[in-house]
C-alpha cells in the first residue's frame, strides 16, 4: 500500500470539503474523512468514513499510516483530536484559520473577541505540535468564503435578496471586501500537497477581486436575476434593525458589530501566498 497517498480530512461537510474530495480522488488519493455522524448515512463510495472509535484499541486502521491531514473544521477543534494525529503518524498538516484572528481581536463584542482568541489558540497549538523537522504545518487564513451551501455570509444575503427583493444597507457600503471562493481554496490545498518544505508557515488567502460592500450586493442581485434595489439607512438605525432581525432564527447570530463593519475595509495582502504557493483566486462570482 502506498501510504503517501493516504489523506485524512476533518470537516469534510463544508463548502471547501465538497470541492476538495473530488479533486483528491482525481489525484489518486485514498481519502479518509472523520465524522461524528452515523456511518450508515454515508453513501459516497470514494470516501472511507471514520469515527473516533476507529482509532481506538484495537484499531480498524492497524498498520495504516495516513501521513497527510487537511483540517477544514474550526482550527481550535484540532487539538481535541491529538490522539488521532498520533495514531496515524500525521506528518503533514494543512489547516484553515481565518482573517478574523486580527479583524475581531479588538471588537467591542466579547463573543467576537473570544472567536479571535480561539483562532489564536488553535494556530499556536499547531505551531507547537508540528515544530520538529519531520513534520510540517501550513495554516491558511481565508477571508469571506462563499460558493456552496454551507457558508453563512453570502448565502444569507442571497436569501434576503430573493425573499424581499431589496436589501437594507447600513451606512454607505463603502467598506472593501475580498470574498474568496471555496473551490479556489480546495484547489490550493491540492497544490500545497506537493510542498515538501518542513516547518510551519501561515498565509493569508483572499479573493481575486477587491470591491466595495455595496458593489458586492449589486453583484449578488445580478447573479439571482433580480433588479438591484438597495436602500441605504443611517448607522444610528443599526440597533433597531438588529432587534427586528433577531426575531428570525436564521439571523440571531448577527451582531451590531457586523453591521457596523459594513463601512470598514477588510482587505488583506495575500501577495506572499501568490508568490510562494501559486495562489490564483478568481474575482467575485456569486
Amino acid at each position: 500500500m502506498n501510504h503517501s497517498k493516504n489523506i485524512l480530512i476533518f470537516g469534510a461537510h463544508s463548502d471547501i470539503g465538497v470541492y476538495l474530495i473530488p479533486l483528491l480522488n482525481k489525484l489518486g488519493f485514498s481519502t479518509y474523512c472523520f465524522t461524528r455522524q452515523p456511518l450508515s448515512h454515508k453513501e459516497n463510495s470514494h470516501i472511507i468514513w471514520l469515527r473516533n472509535s476507529d482509532f481506538g484499541r484495537p484499531s480498524s486502521l492497524e498498520g495504516v499510516e495516513i501521513p497527510t491531514v487537511i483540517s477544514l473544521m474550526p482550527i481550535w477543534e484540532l487539538s481535541k483530536h491529538r490522539n488521532i494525529l498520533e495514531s496515524i503518524q500525521a506528518a503533514k498538516l494543512i489547516a484553515f484559520s481565518s482573517t478574523s484572528i486580527t479583524s475581531k481581536a479588538r471588537s467591542s463584542s466579547a463573543r467576537e473577541r473570544h472567536v479571535s482568541e480561539l483562532l489564536q489558540q488553535g494556530e499556536s497549538w499547531i505551531q507547537n505540535e508540528f515544530i520538529n523537522d519531520s513534520r510540517s504545518a501550513l495554516i491558511l487564513r481565508p477571508t469571506m468564503i462563499y460558493g456552496g451551501k454551507y457558508n453563512l455570509n453570502i448565502n444569507r444575503i442571497i436569501r434576503i435578496v430573493k425573499l424581499l427583493r431589496f436589501f437594507l444597507l447600513i451606512g454607505h457600503g463603502t467598506g472593501l471586501r475580498q470574498p474568496v471562493h471555496a473551490e479556489d481554496l480546495a484547489k490550493l490545498c491540492c497544490q500545497c500537497l506537493e510542498n515538501q518544505n518542513s516547518g510551519n508557515r501561515t498565509f493569508i488567502v483572499a479573493g481575486g477581486e477587491i470591491l466595495q460592500y455595496r458593489n458586492m450586493i449589486e453583484r449578488i442581485f445580478e447573479s439571482v436575476g433580480i433588479s438591484t434595489r438597495i436602500i441605504s439607512v443611517p448607522i444610528f438605525l443599526a440597533k433597531p434593525i438588529l432587534s427586528v432581525l433577531k426575531c428570525f432564527p436564521s439571523h440571531r447570530d448577527i451582531t451590531l458589530e457586523m453591521l457596523k463593519r459594513i463601512d470598514q475595509n477588510l482587505c488583506y495582502n495575500h501577495q506572499e501566498a501568490i508568490n510562494e504557493l501559486g495562489w490564483s483566486p478568481r474575482g467575485f462570482q456569486p
